[in-house]
Protein backbone atom coordinates (compact mmCIF):
# COMPACT_ATOMS: atom_id res chain seq x y z
CA UNK A 1 0.00 0.00 0.00
CA UNK A 2 1.34 3.60 -0.74
CA UNK A 3 2.07 6.14 1.71
CA UNK A 4 -0.55 8.25 2.52
CA UNK A 5 0.40 12.17 1.45
CA UNK A 6 -0.14 13.58 4.65
CA UNK A 7 3.20 10.92 5.85
CA UNK A 8 5.42 12.15 2.76
CA UNK A 9 4.77 15.72 3.66
CA UNK A 10 5.58 15.42 6.79
CA UNK A 11 8.95 13.56 6.47
CA UNK A 12 9.76 16.26 4.24
CA UNK A 13 9.09 18.94 6.84
CA UNK A 14 11.40 17.16 9.26
CA UNK A 15 13.92 16.55 6.40
CA UNK A 16 13.89 20.17 6.00
CA UNK A 17 13.20 21.66 9.72
CA UNK A 18 16.96 19.12 10.46
CA UNK A 19 18.78 20.47 7.37
CA UNK A 20 17.62 23.99 8.56
CA UNK A 21 18.87 23.55 12.28
CA UNK A 22 21.85 21.99 11.13
CA UNK A 23 23.16 24.76 8.82
CA UNK A 24 21.96 27.46 11.64
CA UNK A 25 23.81 25.62 13.63
CA UNK A 26 27.09 25.28 11.18
CA UNK A 27 26.34 29.20 10.59
CA UNK A 28 26.56 29.93 14.51
CA UNK A 29 29.79 27.85 14.92
CA UNK A 30 31.31 29.87 12.57
CA UNK A 31 30.43 33.25 14.33
CA UNK A 32 29.97 31.63 18.40
CA UNK A 33 33.43 29.51 18.43
CA UNK A 34 35.83 32.18 18.84
CA UNK A 35 38.03 31.11 21.26
CA UNK A 36 40.21 33.37 23.56
CA UNK A 37 43.06 32.19 24.75
CA UNK A 38 44.63 34.71 26.41
CA UNK A 39 43.96 37.28 29.09
CA UNK A 40 43.99 40.67 29.02
CA UNK A 41 46.18 42.62 32.06
CA UNK A 42 44.63 45.48 34.34
CA UNK A 43 48.07 46.99 35.23
CA UNK A 44 51.99 46.39 34.32
CA UNK A 45 53.65 45.35 37.16
CA UNK A 46 57.48 45.31 36.45
CA UNK A 47 57.59 42.42 39.48
CA UNK A 48 54.19 40.73 38.53
CA UNK A 49 53.88 37.38 37.21
CA UNK A 50 55.92 33.82 36.19
CA UNK A 51 58.92 35.33 36.23
CA UNK A 52 62.51 33.37 37.44
CA UNK A 53 62.45 36.37 40.39
CA UNK A 54 59.35 35.27 42.03
CA UNK A 55 60.51 31.43 42.23
CA UNK A 56 63.51 32.39 44.41
CA UNK A 57 66.25 30.04 45.99
CA UNK A 58 65.44 27.61 48.69
CA UNK A 59 67.51 25.55 51.14
CA UNK A 60 65.80 21.97 49.74
CA UNK A 61 64.95 22.95 46.19
CA UNK A 62 67.88 24.50 43.99
CA UNK A 63 69.94 27.37 44.73
CA UNK A 64 71.35 30.02 42.55
CA UNK A 65 74.86 28.92 43.45
CA UNK A 66 74.14 25.67 41.60
CA UNK A 67 72.53 26.87 38.77
CA UNK A 68 71.61 24.37 35.70
CA UNK A 69 69.03 25.77 33.09
CA UNK A 70 68.43 22.90 30.40
CA UNK A 71 66.35 22.97 27.28
CA UNK A 72 64.09 20.12 25.97
CA UNK A 73 63.99 19.73 22.09
CA UNK A 74 61.18 19.27 19.64
CA UNK A 75 60.65 15.82 18.16
CA UNK A 76 57.08 14.36 19.19
CA UNK A 77 56.75 11.93 21.57
CA UNK A 78 60.69 10.85 21.31
CA UNK A 79 61.60 13.95 22.57
CA UNK A 80 59.05 13.61 25.58
CA UNK A 81 60.48 10.44 26.29
CA UNK A 82 64.34 11.18 26.09
CA UNK A 83 63.52 14.30 27.95
CA UNK A 84 61.87 12.23 30.72
CA UNK A 85 64.95 9.62 30.37
CA UNK A 86 67.43 12.34 31.51
CA UNK A 87 64.82 13.76 34.41
CA UNK A 88 64.82 10.53 35.43
CA UNK A 89 68.42 10.11 35.57
CA UNK A 90 69.19 13.69 37.24
CA UNK A 91 66.57 12.31 40.08
CA UNK A 92 69.19 9.15 40.30
CA UNK A 93 72.31 10.97 41.08
CA UNK A 94 72.73 12.20 44.65
CA UNK A 95 74.98 15.22 45.40
CA UNK A 96 75.51 17.47 48.54
CA UNK A 97 75.22 21.05 47.67
CA UNK A 98 75.36 23.54 50.48
CA UNK A 99 75.83 20.80 53.04
CA UNK A 100 72.37 19.21 52.06
CA UNK A 101 71.71 15.91 50.57
CA UNK A 102 69.94 16.22 47.15
CA UNK A 103 69.72 14.99 43.99
CA UNK A 104 70.88 16.55 40.55
CA UNK A 105 67.45 17.02 39.81
CA UNK A 106 66.50 19.51 42.98
CA UNK A 107 68.80 21.78 41.31
CA UNK A 108 67.01 22.39 37.97
CA UNK A 109 66.59 26.16 38.08
CA UNK A 110 65.18 26.95 34.26
CA UNK A 111 63.73 24.49 31.09
CA UNK A 112 63.33 25.69 27.97
CA UNK A 113 60.81 23.52 26.45
CA UNK A 114 60.06 23.07 22.90
CA UNK A 115 56.76 20.91 20.87
CA UNK A 116 57.41 17.90 22.63
CA UNK A 117 59.70 18.23 25.04
CA UNK A 118 56.98 20.97 26.61
CA UNK A 119 54.56 17.69 27.83
CA UNK A 120 57.67 16.51 30.07
CA UNK A 121 58.74 19.80 31.16
CA UNK A 122 55.02 20.95 32.12
CA UNK A 123 54.35 17.99 33.61
CA UNK A 124 57.53 17.78 36.15
CA UNK A 125 57.37 21.69 36.98
CA UNK A 126 53.01 21.12 37.80
CA UNK A 127 53.79 18.11 39.89
CA UNK A 128 57.12 17.72 40.83
CA UNK A 129 58.09 13.98 42.12
CA UNK A 130 54.84 12.84 40.41
CA UNK A 131 55.98 12.89 37.16
CA UNK A 132 58.17 9.43 38.36
CA UNK A 133 55.30 7.66 39.17
CA UNK A 134 52.62 8.28 36.89
CA UNK A 135 54.01 10.15 33.46
CA UNK A 136 54.65 7.10 31.67
CA UNK A 137 51.18 5.96 31.81
CA UNK A 138 49.79 8.90 31.61
CA UNK A 139 51.93 10.16 28.56
CA UNK A 140 54.48 8.56 27.15
CA UNK A 141 52.34 4.81 26.63
CA UNK A 142 49.05 6.66 25.32
CA UNK A 143 48.36 6.90 21.93
CA UNK A 144 47.59 10.75 21.32
CA UNK A 145 47.54 10.31 17.92
CA UNK A 146 44.59 8.16 17.69
CA UNK A 147 42.75 10.31 20.64
CA UNK A 148 43.08 13.01 18.60
CA UNK A 149 41.84 11.90 15.47
CA UNK A 150 39.13 10.29 17.40
CA UNK A 151 37.63 13.47 18.69
CA UNK A 152 37.92 15.03 15.64
CA UNK A 153 36.56 12.66 13.40
CA UNK A 154 33.79 11.06 15.61
CA UNK A 155 32.50 13.80 17.22
CA UNK A 156 29.93 15.62 15.43
CA UNK A 157 30.23 18.36 17.70
CA UNK A 158 33.24 19.01 16.64
CA UNK A 159 32.89 18.76 13.60
CA UNK A 160 30.42 21.94 14.04
CA UNK A 161 33.20 23.45 15.92
CA UNK A 162 35.62 23.29 13.44
CA UNK A 163 33.55 25.22 11.27
CA UNK A 164 34.32 28.14 12.86
CA UNK A 165 37.50 30.11 11.13
CA UNK A 166 38.49 30.64 14.55
CA UNK A 167 38.59 27.56 15.90
CA UNK A 168 41.11 24.41 14.84
CA UNK A 169 42.89 21.32 15.85
CA UNK A 170 45.02 22.53 18.08
CA UNK A 171 42.42 23.87 20.43
CA UNK A 172 40.61 20.43 20.33
CA UNK A 173 44.41 19.12 21.01
CA UNK A 174 44.68 21.90 24.01
CA UNK A 175 41.38 20.38 25.52
CA UNK A 176 43.00 16.85 25.51
CA UNK A 177 45.69 18.21 26.97
CA UNK A 178 43.70 19.80 29.64
CA UNK A 179 41.33 16.78 30.85
CA UNK A 180 44.32 14.35 30.03
CA UNK A 181 47.33 15.87 31.99
CA UNK A 182 46.83 19.59 33.19
CA UNK A 183 43.44 19.53 34.90
CA UNK A 184 42.58 23.15 34.25
CA UNK A 185 46.35 24.17 35.83
CA UNK A 186 47.58 27.92 34.45
CA UNK A 187 50.68 29.76 35.11
CA UNK A 188 49.59 31.34 38.26
CA UNK A 189 49.50 27.86 39.90
CA UNK A 190 52.79 27.17 38.82
CA UNK A 191 53.59 30.38 39.93
CA UNK A 192 51.51 29.71 43.51
CA UNK A 193 53.65 26.74 43.79
CA UNK A 194 56.76 28.87 45.14
CA UNK A 195 59.02 25.70 43.27
CA UNK A 196 61.54 25.93 40.88
CA UNK A 197 62.03 24.88 38.05
CA UNK A 198 60.69 27.71 35.77
CA UNK A 199 59.27 26.23 32.41
CA UNK A 200 60.03 28.46 29.73
CA UNK A 201 57.91 27.28 27.07
CA UNK A 202 58.51 28.16 23.35
CA UNK A 203 56.16 28.67 20.22
CA UNK A 204 57.19 30.25 16.48
CA UNK A 205 55.01 33.94 15.86
CA UNK A 206 54.20 32.96 11.66
CA UNK A 207 53.99 36.69 11.18
CA UNK A 208 57.75 37.53 12.40
CA UNK A 209 58.94 33.95 12.09
CA UNK A 210 60.56 34.37 15.63
CA UNK A 211 60.38 32.57 18.84
CA UNK A 212 57.57 33.15 21.14
CA UNK A 213 58.09 32.81 24.64
CA UNK A 214 55.40 32.41 27.39
CA UNK A 215 56.87 34.04 29.91
CA UNK A 216 55.78 37.44 32.13
CA UNK A 217 58.73 39.37 30.40
CA UNK A 218 56.84 38.69 26.82
CA UNK A 219 53.48 38.63 27.90
CA UNK A 220 53.65 42.36 29.43
CA UNK A 221 54.73 43.57 26.17
CA UNK A 222 51.33 42.56 24.46
CA UNK A 223 49.26 43.96 27.79
CA UNK A 224 48.08 40.00 28.93
CA UNK A 225 48.13 38.06 32.07
CA UNK A 226 50.40 34.70 31.56
CA UNK A 227 49.19 33.73 34.89
CA UNK A 228 45.50 33.20 33.52
CA UNK A 229 46.80 31.03 30.63
CA UNK A 230 46.31 27.44 31.10
CA UNK A 231 49.48 25.26 30.60
CA UNK A 232 47.47 23.12 28.61
CA UNK A 233 47.17 26.05 25.85
CA UNK A 234 51.14 27.08 25.71
CA UNK A 235 51.78 23.61 25.34
CA UNK A 236 49.42 22.98 22.60
CA UNK A 237 50.76 26.25 20.98
CA UNK A 238 54.43 25.05 21.19
CA UNK A 239 53.40 21.98 19.91
CA UNK A 240 51.44 22.86 17.29
CA UNK A 241 52.90 21.14 13.66
CA UNK A 242 51.44 22.45 10.28
CA UNK A 243 49.45 20.03 8.71
CA UNK A 244 49.17 18.48 11.54
CA UNK A 245 47.81 20.73 14.01
CA UNK A 246 46.24 24.30 13.59
CA UNK A 247 47.64 27.55 14.27
CA UNK A 248 46.37 28.82 17.88
CA UNK A 249 45.89 32.68 18.25
CA UNK A 250 46.82 34.74 21.00
CA UNK A 251 45.21 38.66 21.58
CA UNK A 252 47.59 41.44 21.16
CA UNK A 253 46.34 43.98 23.77
CA UNK A 254 49.52 46.13 24.01
CA UNK A 255 49.10 49.92 24.65
CA UNK A 256 46.26 49.16 27.13
CA UNK A 257 48.06 48.30 30.02
CA UNK A 258 50.74 51.30 31.10
CA UNK A 259 53.63 49.04 30.10
CA UNK A 260 56.64 51.06 29.81
CA UNK A 261 59.78 48.97 27.47
CA UNK A 262 62.82 48.57 29.05
CA UNK A 263 66.01 50.16 27.24
CA UNK A 264 67.18 46.83 25.88
CA UNK A 265 63.59 47.50 23.48
CA UNK A 266 64.31 50.92 22.92
CA UNK A 267 67.83 51.19 22.38
CA UNK A 268 70.39 50.03 19.42
CA UNK A 269 71.71 47.19 20.14
CA UNK A 270 75.31 46.35 19.75
CA UNK A 271 75.12 42.79 18.00
CA UNK A 272 73.28 41.76 14.75
CA UNK A 273 71.28 39.22 17.03
CA UNK A 274 70.40 41.56 19.57
CA UNK A 275 69.30 44.22 16.97
CA UNK A 276 66.98 41.35 15.63
CA UNK A 277 65.35 40.28 18.50
CA UNK A 278 64.57 44.30 19.82
CA UNK A 279 62.92 44.44 16.63
CA UNK A 280 60.98 40.99 16.87
CA UNK A 281 59.76 42.20 20.53
CA UNK A 282 59.10 45.72 19.61
CA UNK A 283 56.72 44.38 16.69
CA UNK A 284 54.23 43.71 19.44
CA UNK A 285 54.33 47.06 21.00
CA UNK A 286 51.44 48.57 17.74
CA UNK A 287 48.46 46.25 18.23
CA UNK A 288 46.63 47.92 15.40
CA UNK A 289 48.95 46.74 13.11
CA UNK A 290 49.92 43.44 14.84
CA UNK A 291 46.04 42.82 16.56
CA UNK A 292 46.73 38.69 16.82
CA UNK A 293 49.55 36.41 16.92
CA UNK A 294 49.33 33.15 15.23
CA UNK A 295 51.38 30.66 16.93
CA UNK A 296 52.91 27.41 15.17
CA UNK A 297 55.30 24.89 16.74
CA UNK A 298 58.18 26.35 18.69
CA UNK A 299 60.46 23.95 16.82
CA UNK A 300 60.18 26.04 13.54
CA UNK A 301 61.82 28.68 14.97
CA UNK A 302 63.99 26.76 17.89
CA UNK A 303 64.05 22.83 17.66
CA UNK A 304 66.74 22.46 20.56
CA UNK A 305 65.66 25.18 23.20
CA UNK A 306 68.78 27.13 23.14
CA UNK A 307 68.65 29.91 20.91
CA UNK A 308 67.07 31.77 23.50
CA UNK A 309 70.42 31.98 25.43
CA UNK A 310 72.13 32.97 23.25
CA UNK A 311 69.36 35.93 21.72
CA UNK A 312 68.95 36.94 25.31
CA UNK A 313 71.94 37.06 25.80
CA UNK A 314 72.85 39.22 22.85
CA UNK A 315 69.88 41.44 23.83
CA UNK A 316 70.47 42.36 27.11
CA UNK A 317 74.31 42.85 26.54
CA UNK A 318 76.43 40.02 28.20
CA UNK A 319 76.24 36.75 30.36
CA UNK A 320 76.39 39.09 34.08
CA UNK A 321 73.07 41.39 32.44
CA UNK A 322 71.46 37.89 31.65
CA UNK A 323 71.39 36.56 35.01
CA UNK A 324 70.73 39.98 36.74
CA UNK A 325 67.59 39.94 34.98
CA UNK A 326 66.62 36.70 35.85
CA UNK A 327 67.43 37.77 39.45
CA UNK A 328 70.99 34.92 40.12
CA UNK A 329 73.30 35.76 42.83
CA UNK A 330 76.56 34.32 43.52
CA UNK A 331 76.57 31.42 40.92
CA UNK A 332 79.19 29.30 41.65
CA UNK A 333 78.68 26.16 38.77
CA UNK A 334 76.89 27.36 35.90
CA UNK A 335 75.44 24.09 34.35
CA UNK A 336 73.88 23.99 30.06
CA UNK A 337 72.01 21.10 29.84
CA UNK A 338 70.54 20.20 26.26
CA UNK A 339 68.78 17.23 25.78
CA UNK A 340 67.98 17.14 21.91
CA UNK A 341 65.72 13.99 19.83
CA UNK A 342 66.45 15.21 16.61
CA UNK A 343 66.33 12.99 13.57
CA UNK A 344 68.87 12.49 11.12
CA UNK A 345 68.15 11.77 7.26
CA UNK A 346 67.17 8.73 6.28
CA UNK A 347 68.76 8.69 2.47
CA UNK A 348 67.31 4.79 2.14
CA UNK A 349 63.95 6.66 1.34
CA UNK A 350 65.15 8.55 -1.69
CA UNK A 351 67.05 5.37 -3.67
CA UNK A 352 64.36 5.38 -6.25
CA UNK A 353 63.86 7.63 -9.41
CA UNK A 354 60.10 7.82 -8.58
CA UNK A 355 58.75 11.24 -7.50
CA UNK A 356 58.46 12.12 -3.91
CA UNK A 357 55.05 12.25 -2.57
CA UNK A 358 53.26 15.11 -0.16
CA UNK A 359 54.10 13.14 2.77
CA UNK A 360 57.99 12.99 2.29
CA UNK A 361 57.76 16.52 0.38
CA UNK A 362 56.15 18.00 3.26
CA UNK A 363 58.28 16.30 6.32
CA UNK A 364 61.28 17.74 4.15
CA UNK A 365 59.86 21.06 4.21
CA UNK A 366 59.66 20.98 8.01
CA UNK A 367 62.94 19.00 8.75
CA UNK A 368 65.55 20.91 6.52
CA UNK A 369 65.16 24.49 7.33
CA UNK A 370 64.67 22.78 11.83
CA UNK A 371 68.13 20.73 11.07
CA UNK A 372 70.56 23.10 9.67
CA UNK A 373 69.17 25.88 12.03
CA UNK A 374 69.92 23.70 15.45
CA UNK A 375 73.01 22.70 13.41
CA UNK A 376 74.29 26.29 14.05
CA UNK A 377 72.59 27.00 17.01
CA UNK A 378 74.53 24.02 18.86
CA UNK A 379 77.69 25.82 17.52
CA UNK A 380 77.32 29.08 18.05
CA UNK A 381 76.70 28.09 22.05
CA UNK A 382 79.65 25.97 22.54
CA UNK A 383 81.45 29.00 21.14
CA UNK A 384 79.61 31.07 23.16
CA UNK A 385 80.21 29.20 26.31
CA UNK A 386 84.02 28.82 25.71
CA UNK A 387 83.88 32.37 25.26
CA UNK A 388 81.94 33.12 28.83
CA UNK A 389 84.71 30.84 30.18
CA UNK A 390 87.50 33.09 29.45
CA UNK A 391 85.36 35.87 30.16
CA UNK A 392 84.92 34.55 34.05
CA UNK A 393 88.60 33.96 34.50
CA UNK A 394 89.61 37.27 32.69
CA UNK A 395 87.73 39.30 35.15
CA UNK A 396 89.27 41.74 37.16
CA UNK A 397 89.74 41.44 41.08
CA UNK A 398 87.70 43.20 43.46
CA UNK A 399 84.49 44.11 40.72
CA UNK A 400 81.13 43.35 42.34
CA UNK A 401 79.34 40.09 40.11
CA UNK A 402 76.75 37.69 39.66
CA UNK A 403 79.39 34.73 39.59
CA UNK A 404 81.98 33.78 42.52
CA UNK A 405 85.76 34.24 41.85
CA UNK A 406 86.00 30.38 40.63
CA UNK A 407 82.77 29.83 38.98
CA UNK A 408 82.65 27.59 35.76
CA UNK A 409 80.69 26.53 33.30
CA UNK A 410 79.67 23.61 31.89
CA UNK A 411 77.60 22.08 29.10
CA UNK A 412 76.16 18.64 28.96
CA UNK A 413 75.17 17.32 25.79
CA UNK A 414 72.38 14.48 26.11
CA UNK A 415 71.37 14.86 22.40
CA UNK A 416 70.82 11.64 20.26
CA UNK A 417 73.76 13.21 17.92
CA UNK A 418 75.73 11.84 20.82
CA UNK A 419 75.03 8.36 20.20
CA UNK A 420 78.42 6.16 19.32
CA UNK A 421 76.90 2.59 18.84
CA UNK A 422 75.92 2.69 15.68
CA UNK A 423 73.07 -0.16 16.00
CA UNK A 424 71.31 1.52 19.18
CA UNK A 425 72.13 5.16 16.92
CA UNK A 426 70.10 3.47 14.06
CA UNK A 427 67.34 2.04 16.29
CA UNK A 428 66.65 5.49 17.93
CA UNK A 429 67.31 7.52 14.62
CA UNK A 430 64.08 4.94 13.17
CA UNK A 431 61.46 5.96 15.52
CA UNK A 432 59.33 8.66 14.22
CA UNK A 433 58.52 12.07 15.50
CA UNK A 434 54.74 11.78 16.13
CA UNK A 435 52.53 11.01 19.18
CA UNK A 436 52.48 8.17 19.16
CA UNK A 437 54.90 5.30 20.66
CA UNK A 438 55.23 1.92 21.46
CA UNK A 439 56.19 -0.26 24.79
CA UNK A 440 59.52 -0.83 23.17
CA UNK A 441 60.49 2.42 21.80
CA UNK A 442 59.73 4.24 25.17
CA UNK A 443 62.03 1.30 26.97
CA UNK A 444 64.71 2.40 24.45
CA UNK A 445 64.58 6.46 24.54
CA UNK A 446 64.82 6.43 28.61
CA UNK A 447 67.28 4.42 28.62
CA UNK A 448 69.30 6.40 25.48
CA UNK A 449 68.99 9.29 27.63
CA UNK A 450 69.88 7.90 31.34
CA UNK A 451 72.99 6.49 29.39
CA UNK A 452 73.40 10.24 27.24
CA UNK A 453 73.94 11.68 30.34
CA UNK A 454 75.93 9.34 32.26
CA UNK A 455 78.36 9.18 29.51
CA UNK A 456 78.68 13.10 28.81
CA UNK A 457 82.07 13.78 30.01
CA UNK A 458 81.15 17.33 30.83
CA UNK A 459 78.55 15.76 33.47
CA UNK A 460 81.47 13.62 34.73
CA UNK A 461 83.27 16.73 35.23
CA UNK A 462 80.51 18.32 37.27
CA UNK A 463 79.56 15.45 39.31
CA UNK A 464 83.32 14.65 40.14
CA UNK A 465 83.93 18.23 40.52
CA UNK A 466 80.76 18.80 42.75
CA UNK A 467 82.20 15.47 44.83
CA UNK A 468 85.94 17.76 45.34
CA UNK A 469 83.58 21.20 46.21
CA UNK A 470 84.07 22.68 49.73
CA UNK A 471 80.40 22.82 49.60
CA UNK A 472 80.08 19.08 49.46
CA UNK A 473 80.27 18.96 53.15
CA UNK A 474 77.23 17.12 54.29
CA UNK A 475 74.92 19.40 57.64
CA UNK A 476 71.64 17.29 56.92
CA UNK A 477 70.96 13.90 56.84
CA UNK A 478 71.18 11.83 53.87
CA UNK A 479 67.66 10.99 52.20
CA UNK A 480 67.35 8.97 49.20
CA UNK A 481 66.73 9.54 45.65
CA UNK A 482 64.01 8.66 43.33
CA UNK A 483 64.47 5.53 41.61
Amino acid sequence: MAPSPTRFITLGQLLTFSLLVLCATSLLGCEYVRPTMNAPLAHWDPAYGYRSTNLPPSKTGSSDSLFIIASFSGGGARASALSYGVLQELARTPIIWEGRQKRLVDELNIINAVSGGSFTAVYYALYGDRIFRDFETHFLRKDWESELRSRIFRSPSNWLRLWSPYFGRAHIFAELLDEALFNGHTFGDLLAKHQRPIINLHASDMASLSRFEFNQRQFNIICSDLSQLPLSVAAASSSALPLLLSPISMTNYAGTCGFQPPARLVEERPTAWGRQRANELRSYLDAKKRPYIHLLDGGLSDNIGMRSVLETTALVGNLESTFHLLGAKKIKKLVYLMVSAETAPDISQYQLNDIPGLSRVSRALIDIPINRYSTDTMELLDQAIQQWRLQLRQRPEGVSTIFTPDADIYFINASLTEVTDPEEEARLMNIATNLALTNEEVNHLLLAGSRLLRNSPEFQRLIRELEQDPAAAPTSPVSSPIP
